[in-house]
């Protein structure tokens, strides 16, 4: 059962979740549009995700410290791991905005497709983390295994086509590893906000998954928190 500072603690992970959830977008749209202002809002908003999740941590400590029943405590232990993927999905917000201020003056080797829809994916992994813990409803993360599996792919797409632009193009070099890096990003928000749900699921079910398949754990019944 949530108490009052257990319900705060959920409040305080959406409000992160959807932080990192705009980084992610903004420091995408600053590199499509070569934004240098917007990419800057995104690096000096990130102290706002830090904060948070110092927030948060404080929060669940006092938290644990009142537990007393088992799945308040898998509840709360939950939720503080969750905020270290998520601070984790800021920072990744954070580098593609540098990204995006350092290549805003240089030429693009092609027009951006495949990088916005891996950051769209993303965001829509996260914000299924936000509905699912919003409604404590863990079947709403499911088609976040099938996004994951779309955001790998996408990277191994772009890594191999900007592999082909280094060796038929050696002068933009370094336009094309600042691409593949910010790809790399994604990719890592990707298995992050996979974390994220896994966690969820664990925390309303008592059931352990990865990559939507149970490997251990009992379920409960439902999905009440």
């Amino acid at each position: 059962m949530w108490d009052g500072e257990s319900t705060r603690i959920v409040e305080l992970t959406l409000e992160m979740m959807r932080l990192v959830r705009e980084s992610l977008a903004k420091g995408m749209n600053a590199l499509v549009d070569r934004d240098e202002l917007l990419g800057d809002e995104v690096i000096t908003g990130d102290k706002c995700v830090d904060d948070l999740e110092l927030e948060i941590e404080e929060a669940c400590i006092k938290a644990l410290q009142r537990c007393q029943e088992g799945e308040g405590v898998r509840a709360v232990v939950g939720l503080s791991k969750i905020i270290t993927d998520l601070e984790r999905i800021g920072d990744y917000g954070v580098h593609v905005a540098e990204a995006a201020k350092i290549l805003a003056n240089k030429p693009l080797l092609k027009p951006l497709i495949d990088l916005p829809r891996m950051s769209k994916d993303v965001c829509e992994m996260i914000s299924l983390c936000e509905e699912a813990l919003k409604a404590r409803d863990a079947s709403r993360v499911t088609p976040i295994w099938e996004l994951d599996a779309e955001v790998d792919a996408l990277y191994d797409q772009i890594f191999r086509e900007l592999l082909t632009y280094i060796l038929e193009t050696p002068r933009l070099i370094t336009n094309a590893l600042y691409l593949i890096q910010v790809a790399r990003h994604l990719e890592r928000a990707g298995d992050h906000a996979t974390n994220v749900g896994e966690r969820i699921v664990y925390i309303m079910r008592g059931e352990k998954v990865k990559r939507g398949r149970a490997w251990g754990g009992a379920a409960d019944e439902g999905d009440s928190l």
